[in-house]
Order: C-alpha cells, then sequence, then structure tokens
C-alpha cells in the first residue's frame, strides 16, 4: 500500500476516484493518513465513503509482510489489538510497549479473570457484547458462564460466592473499540514469533488452526468474513530467510492445540464495524 502511493503521481494522487479504488482495492482507509492523501482526510464524506468502501473483518492482504506494520506505526498510530499468548506473550508485550503508540491489550497484573470460555467449552464469550460477568457478584448457582476458573499469572483459581473479578474478554473488547474511535488502525499478530530465537527461548509458535485438525480434534473452524491466506495451519511459513511451523503446537497437558483463546479473539475482531490487519509475526 505505501509503494502504490509512492509511485503513483502528484496528478493521480488528487484525484477521488482513484483514491477510493485504491482504499477499495487495500481495504485499508488509513491510507488517508499518509501525507501524501492528508487533503482527502479532511473530507469527512469521503471518509465515510473510504470507511464503507474498505469493509470490515480481518484483512490479510499483508499477513507475510515483516515490514508493512512497522511502516504503519512510523507515519500514525496503528495499535495491536490481539497478541498471541503463552511464554512469549509477556516479551512481545515488553518489546512493542517500547514503540509509540502501545498496545491495545489488558493486562491486570496477579490479578485473576474471566475468559472467554467456560462450563468446559460449552458457554463462549458474546464476541461483541459485555457478558454481564465484569465486576459482577459471582452467584451460588454457578451455571454457563459461571461455571468457569479464573485465569491468573499464579494459574487458575475457583472464585468464591459474591466475590468480584474482571472479565477479560469485555474489558479487550472495549479498549479495541476505544482505541479505533481514538483513530488509531487495529492491527492482530497471528503468532508470538518474533524472531527465530524466540521459537526455542520462549516456545513461540503460531496460533493458526487447519480445517483438517479442527475436525480432528472436533473444534470450530476458523473462518472469516475476508478469507485466509492458503495453507492456514498447515506446512511452513517463511518470512525473512526463516522457516516456521504454521500449525499451532499441541498442548502437551490437554493435547490440544494452543491459543484456544486467541482464536475466540480473532473471531470478535472479524465481527468488529471496521477492518482489522492481521500479520503473522507482531
Amino acid at each position: 500500500p505505501f509503494d502504490a502511493v509512492a509511485k503513483a503521481s502528484v496528478e493521480l494522487l488528487q484525484e477521488a476516484d482513484f483514491v477510493l479504488e485504491l482504499v477499495k482495492e487495500t481495504k485499508a482507509p488509513w491510507l488517508l493518513k499518509l501525507p501524501e492523501l492528508k487533503h482527502f482526510a479532511q473530507n469527512k464524506s469521503f471518509r465515510a465513503q473510504c470507511d464503507e468502501v474498505a469493509g470490515t473483518g480481518l484483512v490479510f492482504t499483508w499477513y507475510q509482510s515483516s515490514t508493512c506494520f512497522w511502516d504503519m506505526r512510523k507515519h500514525f498510530s496503528a495499535i495491536t489489538g490481539s497478541v498471541p499468548g503463552g511464554k512469549a506473550s509477556e516479551a512481545v508485550v515488553e518489546e512493542l510497549s517500547a514503540i509509540e503508540g502501545g498496545l491495545s491489550t489488558v493486562c491486570f497484573g496477579d490479578r485473576p479473570v474471566f475468559g472467554a470460555y467456560a462450563d468446559d467449552g460449552r458457554w463462549e464469550h458474546p464476541l461483541g457484547a459485555p457478558c454481564g460477568r465484569d465486576e459482577a457478584p459471582v452467584p451460588e448457582e454457578r451455571t454457563g458462564m459461571w461455571s468457569a476458573p479464573l485465569a491468573g499469572r499464579r494459574g487458575e483459581v475457583v472464585p468464591e460466592v459474591g466475590s468480584r473479578h474482571p472479565c477479560w474478554c469485555c474489558r479487550w473488547l472495549a479498549e479495541v473499540r476505544e482505541k479505533h474511535v481514538q483513530g488509531a488502525t487495529i492491527c492482530c499478530a497471528i503468532s508470538n514469533i518474533y524472531a527465530s530465537e524466540w521459537v526455542s527461548h520462549y516456545g513461540a509458535g503460531s496460533s493458526e488452526l487447519s480445517d483438517a485438525e479442527a475436525e480432528r480434534l472436533k473444534l470450530p473452524r476458523e473462518v472469516f468474513k475476508n478469507g485466509r491466506p492458503r495453507s492456514w495451519g498447515e506446512g511452513i511459513f517463511q518470512i525473512c530467510g526463516e522457516n516456521y511451523h504454521r500449525a499451532a503446537p499441541l498442548d502437551p497437558r490437554s493435547g490440544k492445540p494452543l491459543g484456544h483463546n486467541c482464536r475466540w479473539e480473532r473471531k470478535a475482531l472479524d465481527q468488529l464495524g471496521f477492518p482489522v490487519f492481521a500479520f503473522f509475526m507482531p
């Protein structure tokens, strides 16, 4: 997208039809934030047109790029809205937080929180609305959404009746929306592989789930409005000359692929009313 703007003539960049078509093809309304196109950003009607043609949902157009997200950060506020979990998470957060723009993630320190699933996986947090658990007293009859342990840095704990705890999903959805309202472009990472040594040092990996693996394990398939990259969750991914496995590694305790909550995040991001740009690496 940056190359398209850089290589276009000054005359073309003054043509509204050309810019609108460029936004439509790239699904990137954030192009109007570039210096070459800021004259269009002042036009509310044209901005609304760009938002409409850009559509919504996860966009994988620059999924393989190791430079696009960094280029975005150079030009404007681009916020990472989803960082896969695991041992590498804190290191990813620390790395990205050092860059101007910050993270649209929600941390509670040592305080345990409610997560995306409950009732042995039979209940799933709504994708676009609060669930009602956030700081609400835990009822005596813990069924459905209340039938879940709290997750925290010190492991899982069973919530006591009457105790109040944050719902991570409610807070995260609110934070992502608020960052968007403030003008940030929301992005997400499909893995926490920052560099090849992170794989050996932290056990960093992908959270992609292939259709075959989903069927084998009786898990929901990953389906997105704008489609997804070929070979999703299968084979080898190459970037910057390094090879990485695209399948989510298995949790030795459960035998299921790691990244369960990350896959919920992706479903939630895909339902938001604006495009979210997905990259393999943070």
